[in-house]
């Protein structure tokens, strides 16, 4: 029930940081999971917004998500107890709670199966009918080389002045995208198949990405298509940041243990927070399940928070996989980093 979550959403308002109703769908405020900025008390990177008639929550700073009840609950106990209350109330009757199995890194090892979601003919040919490619005369052509994309990457990549007709390639979305500007990076499954796309605004919107999924039961990896698996694979968390260094891959967010099977090569690459609590634990914890990660210890990224803000610092990508190489750790060597690096 919408309505019943927006009215109890509205009753911690007050007591969360910075917080502010963007409109009737969209609340913004500081992030109580990760403590947002440490520099800027008045960035809000958290966001509650509506999907399939259920408001959702999800950190734009430590990659926090859940649904906005269970934010309810692991933030303000009392008042999810209140809701609980009313929402029995409101369906006459008892809540039924399935059981649920914790997912694992095998559980990725899957056949895909389609959704019953209408999907094209699953290729890039489909884009063509609702977007326009980036490296045409537009302004994502314009915002993506003031990143300092390369050209030939921007020629892989799509934009749409009407996210809204992205639709098309799954009506399951359809009336859930918007109305901003954005850039289109299509997901393809290993085979080659699009499964799915990542839709970044180049305003200042709300949310800055949304993740479109074709196919269930596949994990969102992109560029997975392309890399060479007998070398050294870069695994970062955002797409954006992807499009920077050789044989990469993002994980679009920070879940590496999606690429569990790729982990005898990978390189893991978290933004560089070395105040961030929730990042500093995920690291520990890939540390603990075996995988080779990045801890930012070279002196010439101190403050530059990812791989876009370091070549846009004046870093070449030449000198940016030559840091990552000689920071990446593993095993005890890597904890020991780690608790040097949690001191910076």
């Amino acid at each position: 029930m919408i309505w019943l979550e927006r009215k109890y959403l509205s009753m911690v308002a007050s007591r969360l940081d910075v917080c502010k109703w963007k409109n009737e769908n969209t609340l913004n405020h500081r992030c109580p999971y990760c403590g947002d900025s440490q520099k800027n008390p008045h960035k809000a990177r958290g966001y509650h917004f509506v999907i399939e008639q259920s408001f959702v929550y999800k950190c734009h700073n430590c990659g926090k998500s859940t649904s906005s009840v269970h934010f309810l609950k692991d933030n303000f106990p009392d008042i999810h107890r209140e809701y609980l209350k009313e929402y029995l109330t409101e369906k006459g009757g008892k809540i039924k709670i399935k059981k649920r199995k914790m997912p694992s890194a095998n559980d990725f090892k899957f056949t895909p199966k389609v959704t019953e979601s209408k999907v094209l003919n699953k290729s890039s040919k489909d884009l063509a009918a609702v977007a326009v490619p980036a490296n045409e005369k537009n302004a994502s052509r314009e915002y993506l080389q003031a990143r300092l994309v390369p050209d030939h990457i921007i020629e892989q990549l799509w934009f749409t002045e009407s996210p809204e007709s992205l639709h098309l390639l799954c009506d399951k979305y359809k009336g859930r995208l918007g109305t901003d500007p954005r850039i289109v990076l299509p997901i393809y499954s290993e085979i080659g198949e699009l499964i799915g796309l990542i839709a970044r605004a180049i305003n200042n919107a709300p949310l800055r990405y949304i993740n479109m999924r074709f196919v269930d039961d596949v994990p969102l990896i992109y560029n997975i298509q392309n890399v060479d698996k007998s070398k050294t694979i870069y695994a970062v968390e955002g797409p954006i940041d992807s499009l920077f260094l050789p044989n990469c891959i993002s994980v679009v967010g920070s879940d590496f243990k999606k690429i569990s099977n790729l982990k005898d090569n990978a390189k893991i690459i978290y933004d560089n927070e070395p105040r961030n609590s929730v990042i500093l634990d995920k690291i520990a914890d890939v540390i603990d399940h075996g995988y080779s990660v990045c801890i930012w210890n070279d002196k010439r990224v101190e403050g530059l928070k990812d791989i876009n803000e370091m070549r846009l610092s004046g870093l070449t990508t030449e000198q940016i996989v030559e840091i990552i190489d000689s920071c990446t750790y593993s095993g005890l060597s890597a904890k020991l980093k780690l608790q040097e690096y949690r001191k910076v």
